[in-house]
């Protein structure tokens, strides 16, 4: 497939079948209503989180420990860190193009994971004694940790379905409701371990009255699922979050019954209770629980399209550093300071990108030459560059280092080529053959 700029070619293949079809030429700016511009920014900003979390799981700990293998040793702690993670806000607007794709942002300082997970360990332990995690290594190891940043897509053409909840649109039934079914459990199973945290006695949690015996755990918890409620809430980021309650004078009136029936120790009595719901100062005890849709019911496209002569840089990130020097008599806010420094960062990345080639014969430089209608897009993404370092000058001033995967650009400037069809390279065409006789995981329509 032959691009009908100058000098460029882009070759794009789609394996259906032995069929080969060309990407459609650019049409015009894609307009969104106000609700649909919300939902695509919604599931842009739950992906940013699911690859937020991902990244949060992989920092080191200690000696071939990471965040993920610690808290992957408890239920609670790995439910905690996803129920975190996902609180996160959005960093700074969404960048919507022409072409009706969102992009949203969401970052972490080391700072932060450092507290929380200093937060946990208090709350929580530190993990299996093989690998133990303990406050002073968490501190170390924090000062390696980078500023951390995600960022999430969604385009109009792919996340706009009126019967779907936002981000479900490549999920069947099927799945919609086993993630629905996964999430209750796991919110009755964090309803219960919330309950297990009150204080009983100023020396006694619940926790050990559950822990007497397996009648009595189960009978709580089969009254506590009884008459306790569940809602299911499906999110944009492709995960089902139930939330189950109960309030306390049901609480109580359950723990009462079961001491009575099923309760041999001698270390609780009745009035205990009473005494619980007096220090728990609250009237409602709510757990979180959170469940994704099985991969086999996630509806994706196996083949997905097959760039050649895509350049190098594509796949790159680009850092520049910008700063900002006082002159004498200026006294501006440090914030002020800060954001003229990312500006002149900002301005650095734009000239390092324009001299990049879009073919051997054309640069990006060269291309919005004549393509005007890209420049808006080519703008909006530099602003999306990542501040990953500020520091005072000891001079006076102040300094601002970004970074920016370029990725992005390169879906911008290739956009609108007219493609031919060619003959996929060697070896393309048999890796192809494989893939379009894989067995299908489909197992129902949406």
């Amino acid at each position: 497939m032959r691009s009908a700029w100058p000098g460029c070619q882009l070759i794009v293949l789609m394996a259906a079948g032995w069929g080969f079809c060309a990407e459609p030429p650019a049409s015009a700016p894609v307009k969104l209503t106000a609700a649909q511009r919300r939902a695509l920014e919604l599931v842009a900003l739950g992906k940013a989180r699911t690859e937020l979390l991902r990244r949060v799981r992989t920092l080191p700990l200690v000696r071939d420990v990471t965040v993920g293998d610690w808290v992957s040793a408890s239920v609670e702690l790995d439910r905690a860190l996803r129920l975190w993670v996902r609180q996160q806000p959005q960093h700074g607007p969404a960048r919507v193009y022409s072409d009706g794709v969102c992009e949203v942002d969401v970052a972490l300082a080391p700072e932060a994971v450092r507290d929380q997970v200093l937060r946990w360990l208090e709350d929580y332990g530190g993990g299996p004694p093989k690998r133990p995690v303990d406050s002073a290594a968490v501190q170390s190891a924090a000062k390696r940790w980078p500023m951390l940043w995600a960022t999430g897509s969604a385009a109009a053409s792919e996340h706009l379905s009126p019967d779907r909840p936002p981000g479900w649109e490549d999920v069947s039934r099927t799945g919609m409701e086993l993630a629905r079914s996964a999430a209750e459990a796991d919110a009755w199973h964090a309803l219960l371990e919330e309950a297990g945290r009150l204080k009983v006695t100023p020396a006694r949690r619940l926790r050990e009255f559950l822990d007497s015996g397996d009648a009595v755990r189960d009978a709580v918890q089969a009254a506590v699922r009884r008459e306790g409620q569940v809602t299911v809430e499906f999110e944009p980021d492709q995960v089902a979050v139930a939330t189950a309650r109960i309030g306390m004078k049901e609480l109580l009136r359950i723990l009462t019954r079961v001491h009575q029936e099923q309760y041999q120790g001698e270390d609780f009595a009745a009035a205990d209770f009473r005494e619980m719901v007096l220090l728990a100062s609250r009237d409602r005890l709510t757990g979180t629980g959170l469940a994704p849709p099985p991969e086999r019911y996630v509806l994706r496209n196996r083949y997905g399209w097959i760039e050649y002569d895509t350049p190098a840089w594509a796949g790159e990130t680009r850092s520049a550093t910008g700063r900002f020097h006082l002159e004498e008599g200026e006294s501006p806010e440090l914030s002020d300071q800060y954001e003229a420094a990312r500006l002149d960062a900002i301005d650095q990345l734009r000239r390092l990108i324009e001299p990049l080639p879009v073919s051997p014969d054309i640069s990006v430089r060269e291309l919005l030459g004549y393509r005007q209608d890209l420049k808006d897009d080519v703008v909006l993404f530099l602003s999306g560059a990542r501040v990953v370092r500020r520091q005072k000058l000891p001079t006076g001033g102040v300094q601002v280092e970004v970074e920016l995967p370029l990725r992005r650009l390169w879906e911008i400037v290739r956009r609108g080529m007219k493609l031919e069809e060619v003959e996929p390279p060697a070896g393309a065409a048999e890796s192809a053959a494989n893939a379009a006789t894989r067995p299908a995981s489909r197992e129902e329509g949406p």
